[in-house]
């Protein structure tokens, strides 16, 4: 095999392990930071975001990269390019950048100068950067709670307009119910008034006759109980 084919197959390979090392550092890079995604810095114009974004994509566009997590990574990549050239969410996340800046330096002792070589550190880079994902989750699990009562509130809004829509229907099947067996009232009604059931006539029951007490004949009272001369002349 001569020397040219081996040097073509070789830089073919290690493309092919700098794609995958490509999409591995996207998947594990911090999903709201987009500056993190396209490596590109705080202060960087659209032109340098369109630039980073169109060398990535084509270095880990799933249709040229074998990598299981390809799509994922090109994914990441798309939605970081679109966050960055919409200039409120950029001018939001600078705004969570300077905030993270500020906090890593107010817990710096104060003897510490601003021109110390410690803000240009690694450290320094690395306190800031763990910092704004700090804010940025901090951010993200306000937004989401939010999410979750509105969606709450309009389920509840639903679910009254579910118990109106209800109501109205049963009413509605209530009235109908109401007026087809209205015939059947009418009739039930008029037969009443004739005094008919739907089986013939109505029985009557017959008057009831006054019936007074027997007489209780004097003879047929115990001696005891029978009125005595005495008391009957009482009575005059």
């Amino acid at each position: 095999m001569a020397d040219i084919d081996i040097d073509r197959l070789l830089e073919v390979e290690a493309s092919a392990i700098q794609k995958d090392a490509e999409v591995e550092r996207i998947i594990a890079c911090f999903k709201l930071d987009p500056y993190d995604i396209l490596e590109l810095e705080v202060g960087c114009v659209e032109k340098d975001i369109k630039m980073a974004y169109r060398k990535k994509s084509l270095m880990i566009h799933p249709d040229k990269v074998k990598h299981p997590k390809a799509r994922d990574a090109f994914d990441m990549l798309k939605k970081a390019e679109t966050d960055l050239m919409d200039l409120g969410k950029r001018t939001f996340l600078i705004s969570i950048i300077d905030e993270a800046k500020y906090e890593v330096k107010k817990a710096q002792p104060l003897a510490m100068a601003p021109t110390d070589p410690f803000f240009s550190s690694p450290v320094y880079k690395g306190l800031v950067k763990q910092k704004t994902k700090d804010l940025l989750i901090e951010v993200e699990l306000r937004k989401r709670k939010l999410m979750k009562k509105e969606m709450e509130a309009e389920g509840e809004v639903a679910r009254k307009q579910d118990e109106v829509i209800s109501e109205r229907k049963r009413k509605q099947e209530a009235q109908k119910v109401w007026e087809d067996t209205r015939d059947d009232r009418v009739q039930g009604w008029r037969n009443f008034q004739a005094g008919k059931t739907a089986g013939g006539k109505m029985k009557r029951k017959k008057p009831s006759t006054f019936r007074p007490p027997k007489a209780v004949a004097e003879d047929s009272l115990p001696y005891s109980k029978r009125p005595t001369t005495s008391s009957a002349s009482e009575g005059f």
